[in-house]
C-alpha cells in the first residue's frame, strides 16, 4: 500500500496543476495509464498484488459517489435526461449481452460486460460480477475492455463532435451517453468545452460539463443499485436453476447483492436530507462547494487508488487467453451506443441540450 499511496500522492498533486485540465489529465485516468505502463513494461513482483485492493477501493469510491448524488438531482435533471439515459443504458446492455451469448460466452460474463458498457464502467463491472456469481477472471476481462474504449472515446467523441460543429450542450450529452468511465468522460467533456465560441461551436464550456454530468453521473451511475439487485435476482432464480437444478434461494440473492450498494444508497439519502429545501442554483452555490466538494476530493482519492491498482494488476498477456469474443461483444454495444446516443442528442432531444442551463 505504501507504494500505491506514494504514487497516488504524486498523481493527485499533478491533478492540482493549473494546466492539468488543458491536457485532460484527470487523476484517475493518469493513475490507470501509469499503472498499465508499470505493470506491462517494467513489471512488479506478484507478492505486491496483495496491496492493490481494487475491490475495496472501488467500493469505497462508490459509497462516496453516493454522498455526492442527492436524489433531488434526478428531479433537477428532468425527464429528458433520465429518459435518454434509460433508453441508451437498456439498449446497450441487451445488445452486449445477446451478442456475447451468440458468441458462446457464459451468462455471468455477458452480464458483466453489458453492465460495464451501460451503467458506470469499472464500478458496474465489479458490482455485477459479484451479483451474478461470475468467475474470478470475468471482472478483469470486462474492466480491460471498458478501459480500452473509455480511453479511445476521450479522443474520438470530441473529435467527431467538433467535426459536426455540435453545440456544447449537445456534445456533452452525447459524451455522457457514450463514454464508459466518469474520469474519461469528464476529460472529454472538458476538452470539448474548450471549443466553445470557436469555429462555429455554440454554447458555453459549462454546458458541456453539465450535460455530461446529467447523462453519465446522474442518468446512468445512480442506477447501479437497481441493476445489481435485478441481475442478482435473475441469475439466482432464472439462470442457475436451469444449469444446476437447484431451487432459487432468497438467501443467496442477499449474499450476492453487493452490500456497498446499500452504502451508496444510504450516503445518497444523507446528502439528499442535507440538501433538502435548496433549489438547484442554491445547491450549486451553498451545498456543492462546502459539503459535496470535500467529499468529491475523497472520492477522487479512492478512485486514484482503484485505477492505479487496476493498472498495476493488469497484465495484457494474462488476458489474451480470454480471446476476442468479449471484445467483439462489447464493441457491438459501443457501435450501437454511440450511434443511438448521437441520434438522441442531436435529433430527438437537441433543443433541450442546446438550451441547457441558459
Amino acid at each position: 500500500f505504501v507504494f500505491v499511496y506514494v504514487v497516488s500522492v504524486a498523481i493527485f498533486a499533478l491533478g492540482q496543476w493549473t494546466e492539468a485540465a488543458t491536457y485532460n489529465l484527470e487523476p484517475p485516468l493518469v493513475a490507470l495509464l501509469l499503472g498499465l505502463l508499470i505493470s506491462n513494461l517494467v513489471g512488479l513482483p506478484r507478492w505486491m498484488d496483495a496491496g492493490f485492493r481494487v475491490e475495496f477501493y472501488v467500493k469505497t469510491g462508490i459509497v462516496l459517489l453516493g454522498a455526492t448524488l442527492p436524489f433531488s438531482l434526478i428531479l433537477w435533471a428532468g425527464p429528458v435526461a433520465i429518459m435518454q439515459a434509460s433508453i441508451v443504458s437498456l439498449v446497450t446492455f441487451f445488445v452486449i449481452y445477446f451478442v456475447a451469448r451468440k458468441l458462446g460466452l457464459e451468462r455471468p460474463l455477458a452480464a458483466t460486460l453489458g453492465a460495464g458498457g451501460s451503467v458506470c464502467g469499472v464500478s458496474a463491472a465489479i458490482a455485477i460480477a459479484g451479483a451474478v456469481g461470475a468467475k474470478k477472471q470475468d471482472a478483469p476481462i470486462a474492466i480491460t475492455v471498458v478501459i480500452f474504449w473509455a480511453i479511445a472515446m476521450i479522443f474520438l467523441l470530441p473529435l467527431v463532435a467538433h467535426g459536426l460543429q455540435l453545440p456544447t450542450g449537445v456534445a456533452g450529452a452525447w459524451i455522457g451517453t457514450s463514454e464508459f468511465a466518469d474520469a474519461a468522460g469528464f476529460a472529454a467533456a472538458q476538452a470539448y468545452g474548450g471549443y466553445a465560441g470557436q469555429g462555429g461551436v455554440a454554447g458555453t464550456a459549462d454546458q458541456a460539463v453539465w450535460a455530461f454530468t446529467l447523462m453519465k453521473v446522474v442518468g446512468r451511475d445512480v442506477w447501479i443499485g437497481v441493476w445489481a439487485l435485478a441481475l442478482a435476482i435473475v441469475s439466482t432464480t432464472r439462470w442457475e436453476p436451469t444449469t444446476t437444478g437447484r431451487r432459487p434461494d432468497a438467501g443467496e440473492i442477499w449474499r450476492r447483492f453487493p452490500k456497498f450498494v446499500i452504502g451508496f444508497l444510504v450516503a445518497s439519502l444523507i446528502i439528499t436530507y442535507a440538501a433538502r429545501g435548496y433549489a438547484l442554483a442554491d445547491y450549486n452555490k451553498a451545498v456543492n462547494p462546502t459539503l459535496v466538494g470535500p467529499i468529491k476530493d475523497l472520492r477522487t482519492w479512492a478512485f486514484i487508488f482503484c485505477f492505479l491498482s487496476i493498472g498495476l494488476t493488469t497484465r495484457v498477456k494474462d488476458l489474451a487467453s480470454a480471446g476476442r469474443k468479449p471484445f467483439a461483444a462489447f464493441t457491438a454495444g459501443v457501435v450501437v451506443n454511440v450511434l443511438l446516443g448521437l441520434v438522441l442528442s442531436v435529433a430527438v432531444f437537441a433543443s433541450y441540450w442546446t438550451h441547457l442551463a441558459r
